[in-house]
């Protein structure tokens, strides 16, 4: 997908998988699911639309971004598995947030 390759060029990505979920106006939104490079700083919704926007347009810019700290499940072959990218609420995200400066 071009979306996660421009994502997986980020600095604060470690892993990334691009996901659809169901969207009360849309239909659907387009979410990046990201394991950050560092959990202590891990990249913000406005960084990774930007470098997406820059390379392909802004409609292909995630709508929102969910932060895990576990390693993406894959299949036997390494494809991400994406059925078992359930969705998380932001507020349960498992990366702790950063402390304030």
């Amino acid at each position: 997908d071009r979306v996660e390759a421009v994502l997986a060029r980020h600095p604060g990505v470690a892993e990334v998988a691009v996901v659809g979920r169901p969207d009360p106006d849309w239909g659907h939104r387009v979410v990046a699911v990201v394991v950050p490079a560092d959990p202590a700083a891990p990249p913000r919704l406005e960084e990774l639309r930007a470098a997406v926007k820059d390379a392909l347009g802004p409609w292909y810019a995630p709508r929102e971004l969910e932060l895990r700290s576990e390693v993406l499940p894959r299949t036997s072959l390494g494809k991400i598995r994406r059925t078992d990218l359930g969705p998380r609420s932001p507020a349960r995200s498992d990366v702790p947030a950063p402390e304030p400066a």
